[in-house]
């Protein structure tokens, strides 16, 4: 029988204590309310029901970390709040209106998201290492702050991402983890007398991981990003087949038609007319009350939104795409198909996302011919043995949106740190306890500084200005920290004002730096 694997891939960099808005704490509280609170329900729906929902949950380690920090909690709790307030006052303002059907929907919606945010006392972690040990769902791992490894300028500091995120997550979800979510998708083979990634990821305990299709079968890279020239719509034979590298890691590639009946600009389901737009907001209250209407619709001339609608849009959308995985499945019974998407497009980007998810798990359930899997039962028994050349998901299949004259400045700053890290710790002979916090706090600086978001948010445009100040303030801090390591007295108290800033991994251990 056809294995489904369906692959959700949640990260947001570390924003705590660093801005609001329109970047910071504000994206983390977003994404809760509109992604993760919603898949909590969706969970505990099927499993009351006794539908299977075999998902594979990737939850960077930096994001758990955020999670699970009072102060985000609070936060969050204030920012659900807050929706609130202000969809009660749509209702009255919009009573009598054709965006009346909206504004209640909208109320209804934020008294929901609060209601599951009490009754899980804000512990969503919690919650998705119980749905884990119960069998419901499989959480993976990936680097400690989504750092984009192959350009990390030595093998040591990429056994630092993995091993870090590796403490987290045991930490976090009391566990080994079995598999591993490549930031960018992003793989480097051995080269020039460095390990592949794969290698070290199997050092480390680690078994398989996801690929993008073109590292396995050339052609463009599929969305988010899409490659330069036509995306092939169909997958070559060697896309339902469970891969794996002569380290022995084990891979599975997304499949073309799935990922792009989704995240294609065009063809995909989120650009229907009766979903809500994104982009629209009220200028009162903030909150969405349009639909898409049509893509070329200049934003105000959005038609109101009709929820109901919608939801039987997202519903007919779902038997659609469990039809396209029975096609696919009668041309390949005995392959696997693995559909991987990032979180935040379901619920986020894509308000009716997590509707058509648990329509989509309650289809198969119907289904006779396709087992739906999560990615570790999926990677066991044969598999056809490859080679990967480097790559990423990236534009152009490589790595040019993290890694060009606009990044490089960052980078700059990255090796130096990754090198000043080295050296620190092989110079520090005597520890005291002051010493051995400041370099804590220094691998804590350094694995910050290195995350993936920073290149990408100055590449993209999105918010280039935050980025550069991030990746600054982190080299600074990081300086300041080594100076103070060399320092006959210690200012305790500025330390510990850092280690308040900055304070995810406990356990960060400087040690792999050696």
């Amino acid at each position: 029988m056809t294995r489904f694997v369906l692959v959700l891939h949640s990260h947001l960099p570390y924003v705590r204590a660093h801005g609001m808005w329109p970047f910071g704490e504000e994206t983390l509280y977003e994404a809760v309310a509109e992604v993760y609170l919603p898949l909590t329900r969706m969970l505990q729906r099927l499993e009351v029901e006794g539908i299977p929902a075999p998902l594979t949950l990737g939850i960077t380690p930096i994001l758990t970390e955020q999670l699970v920090d009072p102060k985000v909690k609070e936060g969050c709790r204030a920012y659900i709040q807050d929706r609130l307030e202000r969809a009660r006052g749509d209702v009255e303002r919009f009573s009598g209106t054709s965006l009346a059907v909206s504004a209640r929907y909208q109320l209804g919606y934020w008294q929901a998201a609060l209601a599951q945010y009490e009754a899980l006392h804000g512990d969503l972690v919690s919650f998705f290492a119980q749905a884990q040990e119960r069998g419901q769902i499989e959480i993976i791992s990936s680097a400690a702050t989504h750092a984009y490894l192959p350009l990390l300028g030595s093998d040591t500091a990429v056994w630092a991402q993995i091993k870090t995120g590796l403490e987290a997550y045991r930490r976090h979800y009391r566990r080994e983890p079995s598999g591993f979510w490549l930031p960018e998708m992003a793989y480097r083979p051995r080269k020039e007398g460095r390990a592949g990634l794969d290698e070290l990821l199997m050092k480390a305990g680690l078994r398989y991981t996801f690929v993008d299709a073109h590292l396995v079968e050339g052609g463009g890279t599929l969305p988010p990003y899409a490659g330069i020239g036509p995306t092939p719509g169909e997958s070559s034979e060697a896309l339902y087949h469970v891969l794996e590298l002569n380290s022995g890691l084990r891979l599975l590639a997304r499949n073309r038609e799935t990922t792009l009946q989704v995240w294609s600009n065009d063809l995909g389901y989120p650009g229907a007319g009766d979903y809500r737009e994104f982009h629209r907001k009220d200028a009162t209250s903030g909150l969405h009350h349009w639909k898409i209407t049509e893509r070329s619709v200049e934003l105000g001339a959005k038609e109101p939104y009709d929820p109901e609608a919608a939801a039987a849009l997202a519903h007919q959308h779902a038997r659609h795409f469990v039809g396209l995985l029975s096609r696919l499945a009668a041309q390949h019974p005995e392959g696997v198909i693995c559909a991987a998407y990032d979180a935040e497009l379901f619920g986020h980007w894509w308000h009716e996302g997590p509707i058509w998810l648990e329509a989509v798990y309650r289809e198969l359930h119907r289904s006779g011919n396709i087992a739906a899997q999560t990615a570790r039962n999926a990677t066991r028994g044969p598999a056809t043995r490859t080679a990967l050349p480097e790559g990423s998901w990236g534009l152009g299949g490589m790595h040019q949106i993290w890694q060009n004259p606009a990044t490089q400045d960052y980078w700059t700053q990255v090796y130096q740190a990754e090198a000043r890290m080295k050296e620190a710790v092989r110079n520090t002979r005597r520890e005291s306890s002051a010493s051995r916090r400041i370099l804590r706090q220094m691998v804590r600086e350094l694995l910050l500084l290195e995350a993936s978001d920073w290149p990408f948010l100055i590449e993209t445009g999105q918010a280039a200005e935050y980025a550069r100040q991030r990746y600054t303030d982190h080299a600074a801090r990081f300086t300041e920290l080594e100076a103070m390591l060399h320092s006959e007295a210690v200012h305790l108290a500025r330390l510990a004002e850092l280690e308040s800033l900055d304070n995810p991994f406990p356990e960060a251990d400087p040690t792999l730096y050696l």
